[in-house]
């Protein structure tokens, strides 16, 4: 079976008419060394098959009293990296299985998945305005879309 994400990325590519780049084995070796954690294969595949890492991905927002869109930088491993261990919110969730795999451009509020939520996990919107606390952080999430494929259905690739 061919994963809903894997595909969704790839149709993202081609109606975008750009893309970036994959992630390297040795990319992917010091994902998992860093974070001591199993990536899912899903995740893997995504960023060693399919050209999304350092992309900028815009996502058209239809709510009234919000911006028109959203502007996500979907991140590079050494980015997940920093996000997970290092940066608000995301050191803060990590061990709760929360991997940041976006940054919001004009806020710099992290989007995450959870690795225990499945192959097409919903993405959520962490506030950084909760500093490290992690049971506030994870309470007040905000949750993007339902499924990552439908990110995916739904943005462009930024030229």
């Amino acid at each position: 079976m061919v994963n809903e994400v894997i595909t969704n990325a790839k149709e993202m590519i081609q109606r975008s008419g750009t893309s970036t780049r994959i992630a390297t084995d040795e990319e992917i070796n010091a994902l998992n060394e860093k974070l001591d954690i199993k990536l899912p294969e899903w995740l893997i595949e995504l960023m060693t098959t399919v050209e999304v890492c350092d992309s900028e991905l815009v996502v058209p927002f239809y709510a009234e009293d919000e911006d028109p869109q959203l502007r996500i930088e979907f991140l590079n491993p050494k980015c997940i990296i920093e996000e997970c261990l290092d940066a608000v919110p995301g050191c803060a969730v990590f061990e709760n299985g929360y991997i940041c795999i976006g940054v919001e451009i004009a806020i710099g509020d992290a989007y995450a998945i959870n690795i225990h939520e499945g192959n097409n996990p919903p993405v959520y919107l962490l506030d950084h305005e909760y500093g490290e606390e992690t049971e506030w952080i994870i309470e007040n999430k905000r949750t993007v879309v339902e499924k990552i494929s439908d990110l995916f259905l739904v943005a462009r690739i930024n030229k």
